[in-house]
């Protein structure tokens, strides 16, 4: 597993600084991202510094981060082997919808919305996310989660769910999910060769109080973002263990990219 603990070097972290990151093209630093594959753009000199290294890793994850994902090749492979949802270890078919916001006073500000295509596109979550560079890891960036106000989802649902047609503003990001923090690190190498970016909650596991099921869960949760697709292993569990969701076989969600990220 090329991913290793972030729990006890996330915990430690003292605080993040943030630098507003766009979709245009940058140059890689001395952290391994070689940006002529990852953002077309040319490769940077070797003595590039640190803070550099750091802004190519922020942009890197703000052009991969965005845009659309769907695992239906996944449901139906599933479907094909007799692998059921939930308890028959299967996955559902998800489909998720990032966007990038332009929100005055909040730096690398995204929308993101989750949906079951086969109920009805049912849409099962939204989230705000803010990214920054962690100011003590020069390998690391941390994302920030945050829950749109009601009014906000009456208004998406209005504009059908295209974020960038909602004025948003500072105060909407203020109901931050309190320990979900996710550590994303770069890594170089991964499955079938791939680069990507690992992410993991800082806390490890978080027991949290989740309004849509009316009581506690305990969470546990690892993503990975490859520039063509989005894992997700988000699980849930009750206080008695038993599991709520995701994936009873502890198999990532592997979501295919469906589309680009656009501002």
């Amino acid at each position: 597993d090329p991913r290793g603990s972030l729990n006890t070097r996330g915990a430690a972290m003292k605080g993040v600084h943030t630098t507003r990151v766009g979709t245009s093209r940058v140059a890689s630093g001395p952290v391994g991202i070689r940006a002529a594959t990852v953002l077309d753009a040319p490769i940077a000199a070797p003595t590039a510094t640190p803070a550099m290294a750091q802004l190519a890793l922020l942009s890197c994850f703000m052009q991969w981060f965005g845009g659309g994902f769907d695992n239906s090749r996944q449901a139906a492979h599933d479907g094909a082997e007799g692998l059921a949802p939930r308890e028959g270890g299967g996955h559902e078919h998800i489909r998720c919808s990032i966007q990038h916001l332009d929100v005055p006073g909040v730096e690398n500000a995204l929308f993101a919305d989750y949906r079951f295509p086969e109920r009805g596109d049912q849409s099962f979550r939204t989230r705000l996310y803010t990214m920054a560079a962690a100011e003590d890891e020069e390998d690391m960036l941390q994302m920030h989660i945050f829950r749109p106000a009601d009014q906000r989802l009456e208004e998406l649902a209005r504009a059908d769910c295209d974020a960038t047609a909602v004025g948003w503003t500072a105060d909407d990001f203020s109901d931050r999910i309190v320990d979900c923090d996710v550590a994303w690190r770069w890594v170089e190498e991964g499955p079938h060769g791939k680069r990507y970016f690992d992410g993991e909650l800082v806390a490890g596991e978080v027991t949290l109080f989740s309004p849509i099921m009316k009581q506690h869960i305990t969470v546990h949760d690892s993503l990975q973002l490859f520039e063509d697709a989005l894992w997700i292993n988000d699980r849930g569990f009750d206080a008695e263990g038993n599991q709520i969701y995701g994936n009873w076989r502890n198999v990532p969600y592997q979501l295919d990219r469906s589309s680009k990220a656009s501002r």
